[in-house]
């Protein structure tokens, strides 16, 4: 990739199965071939059509969609896109706002810095981050991913809309490194004919890169059209599958650099964490409570065509308790 199609890895589209059992006390795969023979309960919608009742968090701490009440318990939607009965855990109503720590799991870390420093664990700090600030602001805030395992990108998009949420931040930091630059090389990714995605994107670009040109002594990159802008693909779609597949108003907000050295050590410091997740707690609120419009908006669209995501071949859904 070069220096105008920058972007972080594995943050590609991924088409939603066709077809899923819901299956009582057990685990379905998304894949009928691969359907556990102790289903009781058999249905032939896909959970990615079905009508939502909310989300639940569920005993290890993982936020699932419910699909529906079993005999059991609810029915949910896992990180996977399979389907489970989990018998109990905190039902979740609707929320204003989802943040998306991108990546996970044991093969989708996102880039990796030169002192080893993941994304994919970058990402989940600033999001726990900002969701501490907004739940102390008095806003409702859920996570699509609570700890390092896989979810695939229309259950991240699904859950934002099952939930009726006003806004999803999807959070990441870039590679591969382009140019030196006076100024952080944020980059936020809206979706197309959004204007509450434009102006979500405004704000947070405005608010990170204030917040974040306060840290002294960084050597900052950036790409020749960072700022607020439109990455479409070849077929002429919203690049990103958390800008194009969510209903719910969104953003992908690239924060920084994790594959220059130098930015790359900055992540790792318990300053940054506080700056950026401040910025993006300020410019959410102020999303949700003004009319500010922000700034950073780049005219001309970005073309770039993204690799794809987790699979459900390659998807191993976490522990729900």
């Amino acid at each position: 990739m070069t220096a105008t199609t920058v972007s972080c890895v594995g943050v590609g589209v991924e088409e939603p199965p066709t077809s899923t059992s819901l299956i009582a006390v057990t685990t379905t795969q998304s894949d009928p071939s691969t359907t556990t023979s102790m289903a009781t309960t058999t249905s032939t919608t896909s959970p990615f059509e079905e009508l939502s009742a909310g989300a639940l968090i569920t005993p290890s701490g993982v936020v699932v969609a419910i699909i529906d009440r079993g005999a059991t318990g609810y029915i949910v939607r896992t990180p996977c896109g399979n389907t489970a009965t989990i018998g109990n855990g905190e039902p979740v109503g609707k929320v204003e706002v989802v943040l998306d720590p991108g990546h996970g799991g044991p093969i989708d870390s996102g880039a990796v810095g030169a002192n080893g420093l993941r994304e994919a664990d970058v990402n989940l700090k600033v999001a726990k981050a900002t969701e501490r600030l907004l739940k102390e602001r008095g806003i409702d805030v859920v996570l699509t991913r609570t700890a390092n395992y896989a979810v695939r990108i229309p259950v991240r998009a699904q859950l934002a809309d099952d939930l009726g949420a006003e806004i999803l931040v999807s959070i990441h930091h870039n590679a591969p490194t382009p140019e030196s630059s006076t100024a952080p090389g944020t980059e936020i990714f809206i979706q197309s004919d959004s204007e509450h995605s434009r102006r979500l994107g405004g704000l947070i670009w405005e608010h990170v890169v204030s917040e974040l040109s306060k840290i002294q002594g960084v050597q900052w990159h950036a790409a020749p059209d960072a700022g607020v802008l439109l990455v479409m693909n070849s077929r002429g779609e919203d690049s990103y599958g958390m800008v194009r597949l969510p209903e719910t108003p969104s953003v992908l907000a690239e924060l920084a650099y994790m594959s220059a050295p130098n930015e790359a050590e900055m992540l790792a410091t318990s300053e940054y964490t506080d700056r950026a997740s401040e910025a993006l707690a300020d410019a959410v609120q102020t999303y949700l409570q003004g009319t500010d419009l922000g700034s950073g908006y780049i005219d001309e669209p970005r073309v770039f065509n993204p690799q794809a995501g987790i699979s459900a071949d390659n998807c191993e859904d976490p522990d729900l308790g």
